[in-house]
């Protein structure tokens, strides 16, 4: 069986006034644990790396951009090639 201390001095254990003044500034106290509990939001264009990160994927995807478009065609081997008539007629 757990034996369980029973305190009988009928104390009350009351935190000093300084400690009382402390906590009274409810305000204070909420930007306190506001600090604390929750990571600070720094916008994306103020934080150097994510910036970076992202202006280098937007380029990286800008420049996929042009050269897909500046590709040319591709002779595919199944389909016929044309042939050029010399309007000459020299061969």
């Amino acid at each position: 069986m757990r034996s369980y201390k029973i305190n009988k001095d009928n104390q009350e254990q009351l935190p000093d006034k300084a400690t009382i003044e402390k906590y009274k500034d409810f305000s204070k106290l909420s930007h306190e644990y506001d600090r604390l509990t929750k990571r600070p939001k720094v916008p994306l264009y103020r934080d150097k790396k994510m910036f970076l990160i992202l202006l280098l994927i937007v380029l990286i995807a800008y420049l996929l951009s042009v050269v897909s478009t500046q590709e040319e065609p591709r002779n595919n081997p199944d389909s016929p090639q044309e042939e050029r008539i010399n309007p000459e007629g020299n061969n």
